[in-house]
């Protein structure tokens, strides 16, 4: 059964995420709860289909409900907190960038010699594209480490991509130093 199969005149992924924004923060939806509002059996095959359902349900729930669903092990789903969304949005970035990663690798390590001259030009075209966005993620996550280090005071533990960050991040380091001997 698929996630916009109807139940009556309403969509699973649309049951899913009433239930979710009725929820308070905090509570956890079962799996049998969740297949029950599903009409379906609280078995393992109706575990997947719970899931199928919630995983269509997830971008409804936050665009429409600001709201974000958790996998608690084994249990359900739990109505994220709203300081838990900042942290869920950080493991998106990270798979983010591992995904450059890999992206960058396929552009650096590929081997073009039998290929076309229009895959050539193609395959070019899109490693500009990848690299050019790797730059600017790197510049960003250079940025919001400087506006951290601001509001908080201190300098926290940087995860940056691997490349020239550390090089702009030499070059800050050097440009403070400098403004700091300037006289005013």
């Amino acid at each position: 059964m698929s996630p916009f199969t109807p139940k009556g005149s309403r969509a699973l992924r649309v049951i899913i995420t009433d239930l979710a924004a009725a929820a308070s923060y905090g509570d956890v939806l079962t799996f049998t709860e969740l297949a029950q509002a599903l009409s379906i059996e609280d078995d393992e095959a109706g575990r997947a289909q719970v899931r199928q359902a919630v995983s269509a349900a997830r971008p409804l729930l936050l665009s429409d409900h600001g709201r974000a669903l958790v996998a608690v092990r084994n249990k359900g789903y739990r109505v994220a907190l709203p300081g838990e969304l900042a942290g869920i949005a950080q493991d998106h970035r990270r798979r983010a960038d591992r995904q450059i990663g890999k992206a960058l690798a396929v552009i650096d390590k590929a081997d073009m010699t039998a290929a076309t001259d229009e895959e050539r030009r193609r395959f070019q075209a899109v490693g500009v594209v990848i690299r050019n966005l790797h730059s600017r993620m790197t510049s960003a996550e250079i940025r919001l480490a400087d506006l951290e280090d601001a509001v908080f005071g201190q300098k926290p533990r940087r995860r940056v991509i691997p490349g020239k960050a550390e090089d702009v991040e030499k070059r800050s380091a050097d440009q403070i130093s400098q403004a700091e001997h300037e006289p005013s």
